[in-house]
């Protein structure tokens, strides 16, 4: 069995993104319930329609459950911390602050999520060292994943933790950079036009990034301050997220947000507090929305401290500044950085 789990990784995983490209195909939404066109097996179909089916239950209940008990916009970050439902068109204005703010990233699921959820499952059935709990973690962060979508950053730290995890399993340690490429070549060759996707480009360069460049700030922040802190550690992983993505966000958008580097730093931490308690608060409502309850008021703390910050941040007049760099600046960065970053870690 343990010969062959890195072939069944790859293989579950193939079959359950081609499983998602037949639902576009094979299914059609009509009037909220999904009816099949034939063209493949007619179990097939029905068995697409039964999972697309159970996520919009879950969804629709989750939902039911975070606007039963809680106002806007606290409802909507939940629901995007948690089970990836985007929810924001419902207000404007505070989507329009978390962008200003450099903030929309983390109130969607992400590779975040992954892994909290996989550190979370490992904590309750043991040590990974174990094939039988490795195929439970794996298995619940896989459905996870289908739960909120399969978004490409999702996808991403899935294979990532998978190919990390099965490394330690068989007593290797893996490094995280050719990791990296490992799990974007699958990506794109699984599905090609993931290669222009934002989400996809995004989440692989903020990864990188932080490979890449986190040691460097966290040595400098470190002098600086003379002192280690996790919102010092946060402030350097923004940082170096950033070298990478906001060049790709002034070439797509025309604009980059100042002010997220120190928004980051002073609300990060509340994201993972936030995500958990709001799991455990929507999972009580599908038993009873009146056990919700219970968890209504410390998590309405937690998303209202995060509300007032993100409001703050993004009243400030830098906070968001119209810069636009062309295609041409664009690949020049990339290449002038690459060549600086070959060269240096070279020579380290």
């Amino acid at each position: 069995m343990r010969r062959y789990l890195t072939i069944i990784f790859i293989v579950t995983f193939a079959v359950f993104r081609v499983v998602q490209c037949s639902i576009d195909s094979a299914c059609v939404e009509k009037k909220g319930e999904y009816s099949c066109q034939y063209d493949s097996s007619e179990k097939i179909c029905i068995y697409l329609n039964r999972f697309i089916q159970l996520r919009q239950e879950i969804l629709s209940k989750s939902i039911k459950v975070a606007r039963k008990s809680l106002p806007s916009p606290h409802s909507e970050l939940v629901l995007g911390m948690v089970v990836g439902a985007d929810e924001f068109s419902k207000v404007p204005r505070f989507k329009r602050a978390l962008k200003d703010a450099g903030l929309i990233h983390v109130v969607v699921v992400s590779g975040f999520n992954i892994n909290l959820v996989f550190s979370l499952v490992a904590n309750v059935v043991g040590s990974t060292y174990k094939l039988r709990n490795l195929l439970i973690c794996e298995s619940v962060t896989l459905f996870y994943s289908f739960l909120t979508g399969f978004e490409p950053p999702v996808i991403r730290a899935w294979i990532m933790s998978s190919v990390l995890y099965i490394g330690k399993y068989y007593g290797r340690e893996i490094n995280v950079l050719p990791a990296i490429i490992f799990t974007a070549a699958v990506m794109l060759i699984l599905d090609a036009t993931n290669a222009w996707s934002l989400s996809f480009q995004l989440s692989f360069l903020a990864t990188l990034g932080l490979v890449l460049y986190e040691g460097f700030f966290k040595d400098i922040i470190t002098k600086i301050f003379k002192r280690e802190h996790f919102i010092l550690s946060d402030l350097s992983s923004t940082l170096a997220a950033q070298v990478l993505v906001l060049p790709l966000l002034s070439y797509n958008f025309g604009s980059i947000s100042v002010i997220s580097p120190l928004a980051n730093m002073l609300t990060l931490w509340i994201v993972p507090i936030a995500t958990i308690l709001g799991g455990v608060y929507l999972l009580t409502g599908f038993v009873g929305v009146i056990f919700s309850y219970i968890f209504t008021i410390p998590i309405y703390i937690l998303l209202d401290l995060f509300v007032w910050l993100v409001e703050m941040f993004s009243n400030f007049s830098i906070s968001n500044v119209s810069i636009s760099i062309s295609l041409e600046i664009l690949v020049s960065y990339y290449i002038v950085l690459a060549l600086i970053t070959f060269y240096s870690r070279r020579n380290l």
